[in-house]
């Protein structure tokens, strides 16, 4: 889950200079929108993420991988899965290519030629970085500059270039740290300084769901968090996230996690460790 989190700085833990992890995710979760100032690729070995970028919703399934260019705004919801993610900073792509932070990637072309040679030199490079055999500093080497050329030069979206989207970062940051309060569409609106049917129609044209739906979204993330992370009462939760009406935010809810409030705050005490008696 995303806690006060909009963009985040890549912190570099392999010897190509990029970030990778295994992740292995057992529930139903979203991320809200947020970006990274680096390149992100993830690859699904086994189960399922729906992002939402670029207005459109891309679907990752077993066996797949996406690409999401710098500082495009994305959200994630997922089923169980297990992942491979490789964040890629712009300063080890500059050698190889001029200004990669404008690049944007095709995906979902599952059936190109292009696509089986990446998934395949993504698969090798993580299986080389997870297990490390002798010389994998080599071959991991070689794996990843092979990636990027063919990330680069045949999956490239020759009709697209990343867009500025400041103001709509600036919106979702605000969303994000004022969503416990009653947040409206006229409000939002009077806040930025547009009309309250353009700013609608904008957010919806650029993220590729509507704002208000999009608030409710990121109200039910932070209880999500709150349930998980404190033991406060969960009606005082509700009214904490500014969720008023806890019949129709339980439904929801369910509909997001896969569990109702009361479950995953059952599973949360269910699991905390014992404390040894003297």
């Amino acid at each position: 889950m995303m806690d006060n989190l909009h963009h985040e700085n890549v912190v570099v833990n392999t010897s190509i200079g990029i970030r990778f992890w295994r992740s292995e995710v057992s529930t139903r979760g979203y991320v809200p929108f947020h970006w990274h100032s680096s390149i992100e690729l993830n690859y699904v070995p086994k189960g399922r993420l729906d992002y939402t970028i670029n207005g459109q919703t891309v679907t990752v399934t077993k066996n797949q991988f996406i690409v999401i260019p710098s500082g495009v705004v994305h959200a994630v919801a997922n089923q169980p899965n297990i992942g491979y993610v490789f964040q890629i900073p712009l300063r080890v792509i500059e050698p190889y290519i001029d200004h990669p932070e404008r690049v944007s990637f095709i995906n979902n072309q599952v059936a190109s030629p292009a696509y089986a040679t990446a998934l395949t030199l993504i698969k090798r490079l993580g299986t080389l970085l997870i297990k490390q055999p002798p010389a994998f500093r080599f071959d991991s080497q070689v794996a990843f500059v092979s990636l990027l050329k063919v990330l680069f030069t045949e999956l490239r979206d020759p009709d697209r270039q990343v867009a500025n989207s400041d103001s709509v970062k600036q919106l979702l940051i605000f969303i994000n740290d004022h969503s416990t309060g009653p947040l409206s569409v006229a409000a939002l609106a009077r806040e930025f300084g547009y009309n309250p049917n353009y700013l609608s129609r904008r957010f919806k044209q650029q993220v590729g769901i509507s704002l208000i739906h999009y608030i409710y979204l990121v109200k039910l993330n932070h209880l999500y968090n709150d349930l998980v992370n404190t033991d406060t009462d969960i009606r005082q939760l509700f009214q904490k996230n500014g969720l008023t009406n806890p019949r129709t935010a339980r439904k929801f809810f369910r509909e997001m996690f896969g569990r109702l409030p009361s479950e995953v705050r059952q599973q949360k005490n269910s699991t905390r460790p014992t404390e040894k008696q003297p």
